[in-house]
């Protein structure tokens, strides 16, 4: 069984991680793609839906990313109250 130091810190090693990709995801060329797909590239349904698509799957990359950092921000506070247990000063 480790401690709850070690344990705060591995919590704040894997958010520091969960942010880093959000912040890698919310950079990717993906995520513009669907400036690509206007009515100046061509013009119908299939443009239509193919930007609809792009659209839809960049929303659920934020979504993703979103997520990330909710989970990222827990696991500090989740560090925070593990030191605070350590410390005999429980919150």
């Amino acid at each position: 069984m480790i401690d709850s130091h070690t344990a705060a810190l591995r919590l704040r090693e894997r958010a520091h991680s969960l942010r880093s990709l959000a912040r890698r995801l919310e950079v990717l060329q993906v995520m513009v793609l669907h400036r690509a797909a206007g009515t100046d590239v061509w013009v119908g349904p299939s443009q239509e839906h193919c930007e609809l698509a792009l659209r839809s799957h960049r929303a659920q990359v934020l979504g993703a990313v979103r997520s990330l950092q909710l989970t990222a921000r827990r696991m500090d506070r989740a560090a925070d109250e593990l030191l605070a247990l350590a410390k005999g000063t429980a919150r």
